[in-house]
């Protein structure tokens, strides 16, 4: 009995000291580590908005590269406020957990939230312009509260995270700095004439993008042949309303002139004669945004009004040149 009341004693005494020295510990963490990247703020803001892009650069990906090889551990949309990525792994180092997207402004900075096991944890990436490229800063926030022993795990986290974060950013900007240069986007205003096309409009999800477009030019190809129509010109498609939840769009072919068209699906359309302005976007489709976003500066330095949905022609068939950085796709805004 005497050993049991001397252990309860003891133990008793420790957590005092614990709970006194704990008083005089800090009860928040920051940590933040930057780099300077020699890429577009667009490429790089790319890879942390959209946490499956986190597969090319965060340093988890050496320990565990599976965690985010399953799309199922992804919500949908994988970008943006409000994305998740939650994970599993049988390495130590990686553990579990599940982070979201708090706060995404586009090009400018991300916030989320991660949750691997000790309670939120906020931390962001921040990006602004310098005169190498773009600084990127990484950054944790973690607030222990009044927990004597959170606290005293603050002492060591620093030593625990530092050098992810560190290996993270120098993967980041390796990986962003090794990727094909977009080539400069021309944009000009020019007039276009009225332009005849067969389309089929749709609502689908973005998860849904991969696919559609090939699915829908297969069954307008079909009626045309079995209708004798002839392509006058590169496939196109109008993008009507895109959201994080919902995109409306309409993909046509065009032909030489109208015609009275019999179906449930497919109808006949027509870009109308007036001002667009024009780019061609040189590379791979999933790096569009690029091209877009100097359309979009373009327009704003040049006070245009744009009057409807922006569309894109794709000039190179993906199907007769397999080499994504020789593809051309032509992209259009109807402006006053």
């Amino acid at each position: 009995m005497k050993f049991v009341k001397r252990l309860l004693l003891t133990l008793l005494i420790f957590t005092i000291i614990v709970v006194i020295i704990s008083l005089f510990l800090p009860s928040s963490f920051h940590l933040e580590r930057k780099i300077v990247v020699s890429a577009d703020k667009e490429m790089v803001f790319k890879q942390v908005n959209d946490l499956k892009n986190w597969r090319n650069w965060a340093p988890w990906s050496l320990m565990d590269s599976t965690i985010y090889l399953n799309d199922n551990n992804f919500s949908t949309p994988s970008f943006g406020e409000k994305a998740t990525f939650k994970w599993e792994s049988n390495v130590d180092e990686v553990g579990e957990g599940n982070m979201e997207i708090s706060k995404s402004i586009e090009n400018e900075m991300i916030e989320y939230i991660v949750d691997f096991g000790m309670g939120d944890v906020l931390s962001g990436f921040y990006l602004s312009d310098n005169d190498d490229g773009v600084e990127i800063k990484w950054t944790m926030d973690i607030d222990f509260g009044f927990s004597p022993f959170s606290k005293f795990f603050g002492l060591f986290i620093e030593d625990y995270v530092a050098s992810d974060y560190e290996l993270g950013l120098k993967r980041l900007k390796s990986f962003s700095e090794n990727l094909p240069k977009i080539k400069s986007v021309k944009v000009e205003k020019i007039a276009i004439d009225k332009q005849w096309f067969l389309s089929i409009r749709d609502t689908i999800n973005p998860m849904e993008m991969n696919n559609i477009h090939g699915k829908i030019y297969a069954e307008i190809n079909k009626f045309m042949n079995e209708n004798g129509i002839e392509i006058s010109d590169s496939p196109i498609v109008i993008y009507h309303f895109w959201s994080d939840s919902i995109i409306d769009i309409e993909a046509g072919i065009p032909i030489h002139d109208s015609i009275v068209v019999q179906s449930e699906r497919i109808r006949l359309n027509e870009v109308a004669k007036g001002n667009v302005v024009k780019a061609i976007h040189y590379g791979a489709y999933d790096r569009l945004q690029e091209t877009y976003f100097g359309i979009n500066e373009w327009m704003r330095k040049n006070d245009v009004t744009v009057i409807g949905p922006p569309w894109e022609q794709y000039i190179t068939d993906p199907s007769t040149q397999s080499n994504p950085e020789k593809w051309q796709t032509a992209i259009f805004f109807p402006v006053k």
